[in-house]
């Protein structure tokens, strides 16, 4: 897409179906890519699958999920061609069953992005966010103690300067996640014996499992975003973005205590959406209000179309915010790969198992927000 703006955003979010070196593991100590002559030849297809995808996707900001060695996220932009160079944030999975989430940063074409130092992953829960000996005002008068403190990946968060003429736009944060999957959670025995809820209700236990570690995951995250963007009240800014596999729907418990639900404005004389107190904005939802006909899905499972990727942004990404630095222009979704029987055959031709989004943004602050701005850059 041109770019009317060198100070436009695109943002895109890649899951990429756990991305490993021939001869590396992921999930169990044999190989999913031998490194044999036909592994490597495997792994040469998804290599440029992959980069082909990239090149399509012409994103400033990519943010990837299911990534388990960085020389392979390394291998894909090596073999990437006109949409400039990129700058990546990956590191290798430190163990069986842990992938990683990265970044890359578009750093030479228009001049538009910079990644600013300090990118870090974070394993661990907010040490304010924790449920611990808590009772409910009405009803249920258990007392309740919850003693997960980790992301099951941890969240990836790094600040991005994009460039252009005076005034410059303020920093972005943006933040990687891959939330727990809707599948079931691998249950160990527990310290209790042969007698428990394993032996006779495993399968809904580890169903119960993984979904209370996504939610709680979310509300981490959110206590996280609470810390770090500014509230309606305070003239600073605060763009922030969160993308990547959330791994359930955008009105689901996970993702709307993650969205923090702000309101969208319906009609013009409305005032909703004028300031939103840390909420974020689901990119789906705001192509959803545009479009006659839209259809959003970047999963399927047993025939179930889902959307599990998302791009949230704040209110300086929302159209009808009194902060606001860019409009929303589109987004797009590749996923004509998923539309196939054969689901076993996606990796050995080089594909995912995701869909791609891609979501797109104007350079076009409020012109009080182009004063303030302008004021605060050093003369």
């Amino acid at each position: 897409m041109a770019r009317s703006n060198m100070r436009d955003l695109a943002i895109a979010t890649v899951n990429l179906y756990n991305l490993q070196t021939p001869g590396g593991l992921t999930y169990s100590a044999t190989p999913p890519i031998p490194d044999t002559e036909a592994g490597r030849e495997t792994y040469r297809r998804r290599v440029a699958w992959l980069a082909r995808a990239v090149e399509r996707l012409d994103a400033d900001i990519l943010c990837f999920q299911e990534l388990w060695a960085a020389q392979a996220l390394a291998d894909v932009f090596a073999e990437v061609a006109g949409v400039g160079a990129y700058d990546l944030v990956a590191r290798d999975a430190p163990g069986l069953g842990k992938p990683q989430v990265a970044l890359a940063v578009r750093r030479d074409r228009f001049g538009a992005t910079t990644l600013l130092p300090g990118a870090e992953w974070i394993p661990d829960f907010p040490a304010s966010f924790h449920i611990d000996g808590i009772r409910e005002t009405n009803g249920a008068e258990e007392e309740i103690s919850i003693s997960i403190n980790q992301f099951s990946r941890p969240v990836l968060r790094a600040r991005i300067q994009p460039e252009g003429r005076s005034p410059t736009p303020p920093p972005v944060t943006v933040y990687v996640a891959h939330l727990k999957s809707k599948g079931p959670a691998q249950l160990r025995e527990t310290a209790r014996g042969s007698d428990t809820v394993l032996d006779h209700h495993y399968s809904l236990a580890s169903s119960a499992v993984a979904h209370s570690r996504r939610v709680l995951e979310a509300a981490a995250l959110r206590a996280m975003l609470d810390e770090q963007m500014k509230s309606v009240e305070s003239a600073a800014l605060s763009p922030t973005i969160v993308a990547g596999d959330l791994n359930d729907g955008t009105l689901s418990v996970s993702t709307e205590l993650l969205t923090g639900q702000p309101s969208y404005r319906l009609f013009a004389k409305s005032t909703a959406g004028a300031a939103a107190d840390k909420g974020l904005y689901s990119v789906e939802t705001l192509q959803q209000y545009r479009a006659q006909r839209h259809v959003y899905y970047t999963y399927v499972y047993r025939n179930k179309m889902e959307s599990l990727d998302h791009v949230l942004v704040s209110e300086e990404f929302y159209d009808h915010s009194k902060k606001r630095q860019w409009s929303f222009r589109e987004i797009e979704i590749l996923n004509d790969h998923l539309n196939t029987s054969d689901k076993a055959g996606i990796a050995e031709r080089g594909g995912v198992d995701h869909g791609l989004v891609r979501a797109y943004f104007d350079w076009n602050p409020m012109a009080e927000q182009v004063e303030k701005v302008a004021r605060a850059m050093p003369s």
